[in-house]
């Protein structure tokens, strides 16, 4: 896809930093520094959910919006999407 993309699942992982595996995080980033950003995005999306790591509202959104404008299927980072109790 385009650099917009790959930006944005770099800035996700980013996030991330001290909640999951540094040397994870960098492998993810590199591989959507290497074109592979739906790969990355949805491997993040589950070690997020493997690591028991909750997004809070703002994540969560920054997950959402990307994973639309990928048009990556929803079901892949859905539920991340933080309880409303």
């Amino acid at each position: 896809m385009n650099n917009k993309s790959k930006i944005a699942v770099i800035e996700i992982t980013e996030l991330f930093r001290g909640r999951l595996d540094g040397e994870w995080l960098n492998d993810c980033r590199g591989d959507a520094e290497h074109g592979e950003w739906g790969i990355a995005f949805e491997n993040l999306c589950t070690q997020l959910k493997e690591f028991d790591v909750f997004p809070n509202e703002h994540e969560y959104q920054a997950i959402r919006t990307a994973g639309e404008s990928m048009e990556i299927d929803p079901q892949s980072w859905n539920f991340l999407a933080p309880n409303k109790n």
